[in-house]
């Protein structure tokens, strides 16, 4: 059976202290007793007082309370106080956390422990009754109320009629709308040589011709069905129009340009303008809850999880989207950590004082004893080494004053 360490640096410092006192008597008549007595005597001083440091850190020695003794009990708070500031602000601090994971890929890690059908089975086991839970509350009547109560509420203070108004004018000063100019003045065109529109001119400068000659027999005679050789012209003139509409540096377009931005910013104070957008926002919220709510009455989560399975695959073969999720996960994981540096500190502290003093204390001792009491050998022999270089100078002076 292995003899411990404790008991080895014992059992020298009783030998070292055994061949002190018994070649004492003899020390003043033989040289080599006399080296004996002090290389021994100086390995038991040092023994000794690696002994007493050795204990005082856990304890007091020959249980006298001098000061430096029973160490860690007496500064224990310290010493909580000091592992909670290393792991805090050493071991897991977001640098040091961020540091650690930057080689790695949380989105790959995530695709590939997800691929796994038994991985998949177990996050269903734990989440889908949680996702039942969920929807269940979403079918509720109190949902329904509180979307109709607080949707209405809180879309006037989003400034939505602001935000609108904002783009419009950013487009119209920007030239951003020549692509629907260019549609909008193509069905124009369009429209003004489809059969309709022409019957209604025709009808028009009819109308207008059978005003002009009535109660006149000359404008009748001259006049009578000219009216409508005159449309061919007059749609060529709407076209021409048309197209200094579209041309986005013609002084037209310019005019109508400067109308629209000051009837927009008309509109910017117009209470009731706000008003309709806020209610149309609001239907258009209300009627895609409602929907999605009368869809979800109709199903339960295996969709949901199906869905998350489909995009977790479409992830694992797109290394952009890959690279993209990774650095949106680490983002998140380092705001986080920053947020939670208080929250982790207080755990920390509170795990700490929830171990009894003496448990820790013990289990501190366990895990460093050995290495102390070598601590203590080799204070013995140390001493004993500088003992007996000590008695060599010392005699090697004396003889040389002799």
């Amino acid at each position: 059976m292995a003899v411990s360490v404790k008991k080895q640096a014992n059992a020298l410092l009783a030998g070292v202290s055994l061949a002190a006192a018994a070649s004492y008597p003899w020390a003043q008549g033989s040289v080599l007793l006399d080296f004996v007595h002090h290389t021994a005597l100086a390995a038991t001083i040092g023994g000794l007082a690696d002994w007493w440091g050795v204990t005082a850190i856990f304890g007091k020695p020959f249980n006298i309370a001098a000061p430096g003794t029973d160490m860690l009990r007496r500064r224990y708070a310290d010493l909580q106080e000091g592992l909670t500031d290393f792991v805090c602000t050493d071991l897991l601090s977001p640098q040091n956390v961020m540091l650690a994971v930057e080689n790695e890929s949380f989105a790959r890690l995530l695709t590939e422990h997800f691929s796994e059908p038994q991985n998949v089975e177990t996050a269903r086991s734990v989440l889908q009754p949680l996702a039942d839970e969920v929807l269940h509350k979403l079918n509720t009547q109190e949902a329904e109320k509180l979307l109709l109560a607080e949707v209405p509420r809180y879309l006037p203070s989003l400034h939505l009629s602001d935000i609108l108004l904002d783009v419009a004018q950013r487009a119209i000063a920007n030239n951003r709308l020549d692509g629907i100019w260019a549609l909008l003045l193509a069905e124009g065109k369009r429209l003004l040589h489809c059969a309709e529109f022409t019957a209604l001119l025709r009808g028009m400068a009819q109308r207008a011709e059978a005003h002009y000659t009535q109660d006149s027999i000359l404008r009748d005679f001259f006049v009578s069905g000219e009216a409508e050789k005159l449309l061919p012209y007059f749609v060529e003139a709407l076209e021409r129009l048309l197209d200094d509409l579209g041309d986005g540096s013609s002084e037209l377009r310019r005019m109508l340009d400067n109308w629209l931005l000051a009837k927009l910013e008309e509109l910017r104070h117009d209470i009731a303008f706000q008003n309709w957008i806020n209610d149309k926002a609001a239907q258009l919220v209300l009627d895609n809850a409602l929907a999605l709510r009368a869809e979800l009455r109709q199903q339960n989560s295996d969709w949901l999880f199906a869905l998350a399975q489909e995009k977790i695959a479409e992830l694992a073969q797109d290394e952009d989207k890959l690279a993209q999720t990774d650095s949106v996960l680490k983002k998140l994981l380092a705001q986080a950590l920053e947020l939670k540096q208080d929250a982790l500190r207080q755990l920390i502290s509170e795990k700490l004082a929830a171990y009894p003093r003496d448990e820790v204390i013990g289990k501190l001792q366990a895990k460093v004893g050995d290495d102390l009491q070598n601590i203590r050998i080799s204070g013995t022999v140390i001493g004993g080494l500088l003992g007996a270089v000590l008695f060599m100078v010392a005699a090697m002076a004396e003889r040389l004053v002799g």
